[in-house]
């Protein structure tokens, strides 16, 4: 677009030069060219593209005015042409311009007139009495640019410039007597926006300025009011971030309004000592790390950064000692599992001594008396308590998932006491799930 506006003026400045040879258009045209940055590469910043916009926009407002007056001097002349030219060469750039627009509908008007001075003149003169047409029929809006045109072709003309002064006074007074309607109705935007239309036709029209002023701030009170409720309302609801934000919206309008600044301070007060309470009773079921993070809410809405951080501290020596106690309380646990598999082993290792010594004597004796060594079916109770000790070995070991260990246990169990019934159980847990894969 910048690029765009550039090329344009440049062409712009070449007609000017061929029609005229204005030496003072061309230096300006020259200028602008001098000036004009082109395109900005992506990764300036965005304050540096506006500036340049800006300063672009500024020397084109600037080089449109230059160009329209010596478009104007051209229609004075009776050039109409070369007004067309520079004038549609204007709106080009800017459509908007209004002055452009009514300076080329007359050049196009008394293009091709014998007489181009009469012409001019008439047709001044039939626009004034178009316009003085529309004033009498009430039609202010129509009569009002036909007043404006005729003292935009015509600025000496005097008679224009009194029935246009004259039609903006009246619309501005229509316009204030709208905007009086609907401030009786507490309609406050539409009567604003009344009251700057009339502002713009008159600006010295009797008390309204003042009339403007009053209702802005009647609406700017309304409009806090109405935040206020709002911010109230969701504070009710629960949502306090919510509320806080638009509190802060109202702060940045009226920085002064004690009344907003004093609930925004009871609102956060309020929400800080909830965070702390239930950072609080979090510590007390353990869950630390919970309670740091309500603490730390807490300071979001203002509670005292320095006692915050005591409590911070105090649950962070919590967690180290917490950590300190577990790992204490596992490697107890890890102790004295070794120790009980150190001694179920070595009682496994004696009593299976004793059988031997116990079969070898008999197997000496049934020798010596040719009798055949005695059978018994009959478990002790020393039998049956190792293989309960095995049994819980093994249950310890299924626990853990060591199923191997878990077997070699339950046999021994089974060797010391066949009638033991769980190690048999177990036993048959590990056959299913040697059989079904879970190894």
């Amino acid at each position: 677009m910048r690029t765009r506006v550039t090329a344009l003026l440049l062409l712009l400045s070449s007609a000017l030069y061929g029609q005229s040879g204005d030496k003072k258009m061309d230096a300006l045209f020259l200028n602008l060219s001098q000036v004009t940055l082109g395109p900005v590469s992506s990764g300036e910043e965005k304050k540096a593209i506006d500036t340049v916009d800006l300063e672009q926009s500024q020397i084109t407002r600037a080089m449109l005015k230059e160009v329209y007056g010596s478009a104007y001097d051209l229609y004075r002349k009776g050039d109409f042409v070369g007004a067309k030219r520079l004038t549609s060469q204007i709106l080009a750039i800017d459509p908007n311009y209004q002055d452009a627009q009514i300076l080329q509908d007359a050049a196009i008007d008394l293009k091709g007139s014998p007489k181009p001075l009469f012409a001019e003149h008439q047709l001044a003169v039939d626009k004034f009495d178009e316009g003085m047409a529309f004033y009498r029929e009430g039609r202010l809006v129509e009569a009002e640019n036909r007043f404006k045109e005729v003292v935009q072709l015509s600025p000496y003309n005097i008679k224009a410039k009194f029935w246009l002064k004259k039609c903006r006074f009246k619309l501005a007074h229509e316009h204030f007597v709208r905007g009086r309607i609907f401030y009786q109705k507490r309609e406050y935007k539409e009567a604003l926006d009344q009251w700057y239309s009339a502002l713009v036709l008159n600006p010295r029209y009797p008390h309204l300025q003042e009339a403007i002023q009053r209702v802005e701030m009647q609406q700017k009170n309304r409009d806090m009011n109405r935040k206020l409720e709002a911010a109230l309302s969701l504070y009710g609801e629960g949502q306090t971030d919510e509320a806080l934000k638009i509190l802060d919206q109202i702060l940045s309008y009226e920085p002064s309004n004690n009344k907003v600044r004093s609930l925004m301070g009871q609102i956060r007060s309020e929400m800080a000592n909830q965070h702390v309470v239930a950072g609080r009773d979090l510590y007390r079921q353990g869950h630390f790390n919970q309670a740091i993070a309500q603490w730390k809410r807490a300071t979001d809405y203002g509670y005292d950064t320095e006692s915050a951080d005591q409590l911070i501290s105090q649950a962070k020596d919590a967690i180290v000692h917490r950590k300190e106690e577990l790992k204490a309380e596992e490697d107890a646990v890890r102790k004295r599992k070794k120790e009980a598999i150190a001694a179920a082993q070595k009682r496994a290792q004696e009593e299976k001594k004793q059988k031997e010594v116990a079969q070898s004597s008999s197997t000496a004796v049934g020798s010596q008396t040719g009798a055949p060594p005695l059978q018994t079916t009959q478990v002790s109770q020393e039998d049956k308590k190792s293989s309960k000790q095995h049994y819980l070995l093994g249950v310890q070991y299924y626990m853990e998932h060591n199923y191997e260990q878990a077997k070699n246990e339950w046999i021994l169990a089974k060797k010391y006491n066949p009638e033991n019934s769980d190690a048999a159980a177990g036993l048959e847990k590990i056959d299913q799930i040697y059989n079904k894969g879970g190894l």
